[in-house]
């Protein structure tokens, strides 16, 4: 079983961890061999803390970093995972040192590890992983996909924490325009019963206000039930897919998910060909990195072209993948040999161009909402004016 430790190093520094033993004094025996004095051994309680939360790609990307910096300063693989299976990690991961080390032991690879271990990898990473330990650079190689693994993590949080202030504008706008309608406009309904024909705006809004505080029930339990259906529906791959296609065909917005998409390709391939991982496995590997279906077939197309002879460059031109600038930079690695390097630099225009676009998408979205959210309002109170003035013969 396992047992939780808090102990003192040789520095008299208290480090906490976790080991496995068959009992408590056990564990404490094992603490000691490793130098250290054991403050507390407690049973490890896996359904407390992380078993309970997700394993994310972020706390696995942070783990893997953990263990590139291992490698990188001199340590082997072998104490590596080790080390890591006493980390105060999720149970997941915990377990995942734990059977890589063992299959280390019966001969195994790392790369066969990583292929076996049931965490949520991009395919290049495994890739580089298996080109590492090929060339005797594990920890170099490693060290590229995790800096990959970080970019795309940044890229998603960039869009999330972007996309914070205008969603919660957009609910607070709805929300307001909704409890308007519920609880403010019925207090007029004794408008609507006297003999005075109101205006078709005032009728409009009272008739909306009072069916819906008729009805809130049935219109509550119908909003949840859609709202249950669409998350299902979202949570199936081919409908996420057909929705990023229909967004990519949008002005502004499509404009940015395109440079994002070819930023990502750009820096992966960039990361596998220093790797020396041939071409056309690296077209391949990092087409799976790109989420527009248009693009990913002509990645498919390009990636035949290459196979049949054709250079890069002019692969991906003819199935019109980036843009001019792009081309020559790829087209000068390939002269020059530094093919990696330029795909790098191609990572960082589109990834810069994406950034900005993306802040004048926001620049946009926020005035549009607080725009409309005024709009519905304004309706509504107009509405409201003109039925007031109706009934009293006051014109507006």
């Amino acid at each position: 079983m396992q047992f939780s430790y808090k102990a003192l190093d040789q520095n008299q520094a208290v480090i906490s961890g976790v080991i496995e033993a068959t009992d408590e004094r056990e564990a404490a025996r094992l603490i000691r061999e490793k130098s250290l004095q054991p403050l507390s051994v407690t049973p490890h309680e896996e359904a407390s803390g992380n078993i309970r939360k997700k394993l994310g790609r972020e706390e696995i990307t942070v783990s893997l970093f953990e263990l590139t910096t291992m490698l990188e300063s001199g340590v082997s693989i072998a104490e590596a995972l080790q080390s890591l299976q006493e980390a105060d990690s999720h149970p997941q991961l915990r377990k995942f040192y734990r059977s890589a080390s063992e299959q280390l032991q019966r001969g195994a690879s790392f790369g066969q590890a990583l292929r076996a271990a049931e965490l949520q990898l991009p395919a290049y990473f495994i890739q580089l992983v298996e080109a590492g330990e090929a060339s005797g650079q594990l920890g170099q190689t490693m060290k590229r996909g995790v800096e990959q693994m970080e970019y795309d993590l940044s890229v998603v949080n960039e869009l999330r924490n972007a996309l914070i202030y205008p969603a919660v504008l957009v609910l607070t706008g709805i929300s307001a325009v909704a409890l308007i309608f519920i609880f403010v406009v019925p207090k007029f309904a004794n408008l609507m019963d006297g003999k005075q024909e109101l205006p078709m705006l005032a009728t409009a809004v009272l008739s909306t206000g009072l069916w819906l505080n008729e009805n809130f029930y049935w219109v509550a339990a119908v909003v949840v039930v859609l709202g249950a259906m669409l998350g299902m529906q979202f949570a199936k791959p081919e409908v996420r897919q057909a929705l990023l296609d229909k967004l990519s065909t949008l002005p502004v917005f499509g404009r940015w998910l395109a440079e994002s998409d070819i930023a990502r390709w750009s820096s992966v391939m960039s990361a596998m060909l220093a790797s020396h991982i041939e071409l056309t496995r690296a077209l391949d590997l990092a087409r799976a990195s790109v989420k527009n279906s248009r693009r990913s077939k002509g990645l498919l197309s390009a990636l035949n072209a290459v196979q049949s002879g054709g250079s890069l460059s002019k692969a991906l031109q003819d199935n019109q993948i980036l843009n001019a600038t792009a081309y020559n930079l790829i087209r000068a690695g390939e002269k020059t040999g530094r093919l990696a390097e330029m795909l790098q630099a191609v990572a960082k225009i589109y990834e810069n161009s994406g950034k900005n676009r993306m802040k004048r998408l926001l620049l946009l979205i926020e005035p549009l909402a607080i725009v409309l959210i005024g709009i519905a309002v304004g309706v509504i109170i107009l509405g409201l004016i003109q039925a007031i003035t109706s009934v009293n013969d006051v014109a507006i």
